[in-house]
């Protein structure tokens, strides 16, 4: 890697982060990725820790393009200002002991909750049939459904997304994964 733009600490930085950006995919000889680190170099400790916050929801396509990501729009860790030492996650990390079709199961129902609310927002207009009141809370999932949605590595981030999306449904993503807030 081309580190000559750089100064001593932030060289420092790079060596010190080296070890988990390999194992993640990174590729710190792709040109991109150097003249971003050259360009971005204030950035450098922060952007590399909230990479690998990041990269601890699952596996990365294009590890590469998100650190250049993090480091063009000054991403920050989530935890603190120290430097998260966060294990790298594999394959065997995410297995939920669930079957395919199990998990295509769960990704079925969780777009139908998504598919559910989303098309009660948009107005129907129908000839003269008095409108019940349905609630949003009767379109919310159960707390155990949420709970096996979150334990897949499949699911989880559309799960996580929705939960996002949709703050009526009264759940908060924890560390821990997911518990109901209590209104």
């Amino acid at each position: 890697m081309d580190l000559l733009a750089l100064d001593p600490s932030q060289v420092d930085i790079i060596l010190k982060y080296q070890p988990q950006l390999e194992t993640l995919g990174v590729n710190l000889e792709d040109e991109s990725l150097q003249e971003t680190i050259n360009g971005y170099p204030y950035n450098l400790e922060s952007a590399i820790q909230a990479f690998i916050e990041f990269s601890a929801k699952g596996k990365l396509e294009k590890p590469n393009l998100y650190l250049i990501k993090a480091l063009r729009n000054g991403w920050k860790p989530r935890n603190s200002s120290t430097a998260p030492h966060l294990p790298v996650r594999t394959v065997a990390d995410f297995d939920t002991g669930q079957s395919l079709e199990e998990r295509i199961e769960n990704y079925r129902q969780l777009c139908e909750i998504v598919k559910n609310h989303c098309h009660r927002s948009k107005k129907i207009t129908r000839p003269s049939k008095p409108r019940r009141n349905r609630s949003l809370s009767s379109q919310r999932p159960d707390a155990a459904t949420v709970e096996e949605f979150m334990a897949d590595s499949i699911l989880r981030p559309e799960m996580e997304k929705a939960i996002l999306q949709h703050p009526e449904w009264g759940y908060e993503i924890t560390a821990d994964g997911v518990r109901e807030i209590e209104f």
